[in-house]
C-alpha cells in the first residue's frame, strides 16, 4: 500500500462518482463536478455544476472505535540470511473528512433540484464500501462512513462566502473519516520460554517454621481420614 496517502483524493473521487451516477439516473445528461472552492472563475461557463469542495480535514480521535482491527499489524519479512524478522506497523491516523456540497445551474429552482438530489443519495448511504471505493488506498474491508452534518451557522457561512466574493448560498456539509496508515515498523521478537522461579523462597519458609521444628507424624498404624 505504497500509494495510500492518495485516500484523501480517493475519496473525493469516490464521493464525485456516486453523485455523478446519481445525476446520470435523474436524467441530467450532464452535470460538471468541481471538486475546489467554489469560486466565480471556477464555475463559470460548467453550469450546471456540483461543486464539492474539501473545506476541512482534522484528526479524529475516536477513530480506533471505528475500525480497531486497523491498530498495530505485524508484517512478516525474509532477511537476505534467510531470518523471518517480525515487525509492528504503528496504527493509523485517523482523520475526519468535511465537504461542502454547493450546487449551481441558471435558475434558483435548478440548482434546488440538483441539491435535493444530493441529500437523498447521502443520506441514504451510511457508507461507502466495495466497487463504490475508487483506487487502491483503502484497506481490506473497510467501508468509509458518510454523514450530514448538522447546519453551518450564520455567521460562519457568512464569512466562507464573503471570503470567495459571493452571496450566502444554501449548502450541504457532509463528513467522512478515513485512516491514513502509518509506515513506521518497529522490530520485536515473540517471547519463546518463560520461566517463572521464586527467589530466596527456602529463606523465607525458615524464618515461618523455624530450622528445628518437626513435623507431627501420626503413629504407625493410625487411622488418619482424608479430607475430601
Amino acid at each position: 500500500m505504497g500509494s495510500q496517502h492518495h485516500i484523501l483524493k480517493e475519496t473525493t473521487d469516490s464521493l464525485v462518482e456516486l453523485l455523478t451516477q446519481t445525476f446520470k439516473d435523474a436524467g441530467y445528461k450532464r452535470v460538471n463536478m468541481i471538486v475546489e472552492a467554489p469560486k466565480p472563475d471556477a464555475i463559470e461557463g460548467k453550469l450546471p455544476a456540483v461543486c464539492l469542495y474539501l473545506y476541512q480535514i482534522a484528526p479524529d480521535w475516536e477513530g480506533a472505535a471505528r475500525g480497531a482491527y486497523l491498530g498495530d499489524t505485524v508484517r512478516r519479512y525474509r532477511a537476505p540470511s534467510g531470518k523471518i524478522i517480525e515487525v509492528v506497523q504503528h496504527p493509523p491516523a485517523w482523520v475526519r473528512l468535511e465537504y461542502l456540497v454547493s450546487c449551481w445551474a441558471q435558475t434558483p429552482e435548478d440548482e434546488q433540484l440538483l441539491l435535493g438530489l444530493a441529500i437523498k443519495v447521502l443520506a441514504a448511504k451510511p457508507c461507502l464500501k466495495g466497487d463504490e471505493l475508487k483506487g487502491d488506498s483503502f484497506p481490506p474491508d473497510y467501508d468509509v462512513p458518510l454523514g450530514l452534518d448538522n447546519k453551518i451557522d450564520e455567521g460562519t457561512s457568512a464569512r466562507f462566502w464573503g471570503s470567495l466574493n459571493q452571496p450566502i448560498r444554501p449548502a450541504l456539509s457532509v463528513w467522512t473519516i478515513v485512516p491514513v496508515m502509518s509506515d513506521v515498523e518497529t522490530p520485536f521478537r515473540r517471547v519463546e520460554e518463560r520461566v517463572i522461579g521464586y527467589e530466596g523462597i527456602g529463606e523465607e519458609m525458615e524464618k515461618e517454621t523455624g530450622p528445628e521444628r518437626d513435623v507431627d507424624v501420626p503413629p504407625e498404624g493410625t487411622f488418619v481420614k482424608r479430607l475430601k
